[in-house]
């Protein structure tokens, strides 16, 4: 027998369910927008899901800032936000004055923040931390495969790997399944140029196995994406700046991709640097600009 506990966690979780717009497809939780496109790829109704990572171990509390807590202030008398600079979003909490931008969008509706979210008993291994962030599970499940990569599994079949884009050239964790994975893609231009020499047509006769035809078959999907994005791309001309650095170029990157008409129904981009363990004010301002 549950215990009330147990009892309101679980309809605290079906709450959030309900108000979060996510639902159940094949065992893990997915953005029900996203579930919706599953079933027919080629009607997006101009929705995208875009997910910004900030790696490393960013300080939540100079960042959503509870500037009326005096246990705050007294905990990091050195490090802690004046409450005068706080940009106020309640009563209780505000943002890092250096989060301008944001503000504006969570003034205009556009922004929401879900504060405090973490997993039981911490062992504030960041390696750990990311590792549960990318696979949407316990600390103690082990698996290969991240959410959104699982996501591809169950959903996305028969759909070319760029599906999903990573602005990089590695794929993180949580774009890898078990049989679909999203696509790294750093720079557009260098990805079909390195793909044009690459022969798919001569595969050796004699070698037939099921690994050797699963890499033929990924490099030969690889080849047609790099070409479908490069070439589907380059129309689109942006007339918009974008802040100087990696990130800025990133979203850049899928401003152009959203904008040119991609079948791409996930990007991912994102942001390192956060474990500013040293002249923390200064850099991890320089990071929330």
């Amino acid at each position: 027998m549950k215990n009330n506990r147990d009892h309101n966690y679980s309809n605290s979780r079906r709450d959030f369910l309900k108000k979060s717009g996510l639902v159940v497809a094949g065992g893990l939780l997915v953005p029900a927008f996203l579930k919706s496109q599953s079933i027919s790829p080629e009607v997006a109704n101009g929705r995208n899901l875009v997910v910004i990572q900030l790696s490393g171990g960013n300080d939540g509390l100079n960042t959503f800032i509870p500037y009326r807590n005096d246990i705050y202030y007294a905990s990091r008398p050195k490090i802690a936000i004046e409450a005068n600079k706080v940009l106020k979003l309640t009563d209780e909490l505000g943002l890092n004055p250096a989060m301008k931008g944001l503000k504006k969008l969570y003034d205009e509706g556009d922004v929401c923040i879900i504060n405090n979210v973490g997993y039981p008993n911490p062992n504030r291994s960041h390696f750990l931390s990311m590792d549960i962030w990318h696979t949407a599970l316990g600390r103690n499940d082990h698996t290969s495969s991240g959410w959104l990569g699982r996501y591809l599994d169950h959903e996305c079949q028969n759909m070319p790997p760029h599906t999903a884009i990573e602005t990089s050239d590695i794929l993180s964790l949580a774009l890898k399944g078990n049989k679909s994975k999203g696509l790294p893609i750093a720079n557009p231009w260098k990805f079909y140029t390195a793909s044009k020499g690459v022969d798919v047509k001569n595969k050796p006769q004699s070698v037939s196995n099921d690994a050797v035809n699963f890499l033929y078959k990924t490099i030969a999907e690889t080849k047609e994406s790099a070409n479908y994005i490069f070439h589907k791309s380059k129309v689109f001309k942006s007339k918009k700046e974008y802040p100087k650095g990696a990130l800025g170029n990133n979203l850049k990157h899928i401003s152009k991709f959203i904008n040119s008409g991609l079948d791409t129904r996930v990007y991912y981009a994102s942001l390192g640097g956060f474990d500013t363990h040293n002249n923390q004010l200064g850099r991890q301002e320089n990071l929330l600009i």
